[in-house]
């Protein structure tokens, strides 16, 4: 029974997250544009998310769906939020490796990224008592461990590729 909501929660997934046309992992070339790499990165993400948070608890195949979309809203308010942290530490660097310009905007763009980790941490939040409205302790004690693992597992994936590049 688990299995096959498994599956038809990564079939519904992949194709409510895919953008038109787009039904599966892409393939980039090294000319693909930065911003289309992201996207899916984020739509895997959303997906690998939604799952572990059907399994854990227990959803059947319409309450994943539901699942989904508030995952989708959530991760729509944590991108500019996400991106405008993404420009300022690009500036600190920039600064770490002696830009002149960008040592003179170094306070105001690390302020500006613990700015935007206060932000996350509170859409965090947002999205646990989201998800976990109406369910019992148990299941809300599971959702905390499948929220913190799976950003964990993010984040992980997406500072691997970075450190890679440079």
């Amino acid at each position: 029974m688990m299995q096959k909501l498994m599956v038809a929660v990564m079939l519904v997934s992949t194709l409510a997250f895919a953008g038109p046309g787009k039904t599966g992992p892409a393939k980039w070339d090294k000319g693909e544009d930065r911003e289309e790499r992201q996207e899916e990165h984020a739509r895997q993400g959303r997906m690998m998310l939604v799952v572990a948070v059907a399994e854990a608890l227990e959803l059947n195949e319409a309450q994943a769906l539901k699942v989904a979309e508030k995952v989708k809203a959530f991760d729509e308010k944590r991108r500019p939020v996400r991106e405008a942290m993404g420009e300022a530490m690009h500036a600190v660097k920039a600064a770490a490796d002696g830009d002149a310009a960008a040592l003179a905007a170094l306070d105001a763009n690390v302020q500006k990224v613990l700015d935007g980790r206060v932000q996350m941490a509170q859409l965090d939040k947002e999205l646990f008592a989201t998800l976990g409205e109406g369910q019992p302790p148990q299941k809300r004690a599971k959702l905390a461990v499948v929220l913190a693992r799976v950003g964990a597992e993010l984040r992980g994936r997406g500072n691997k590729g970075r450190h890679q590049s440079e």
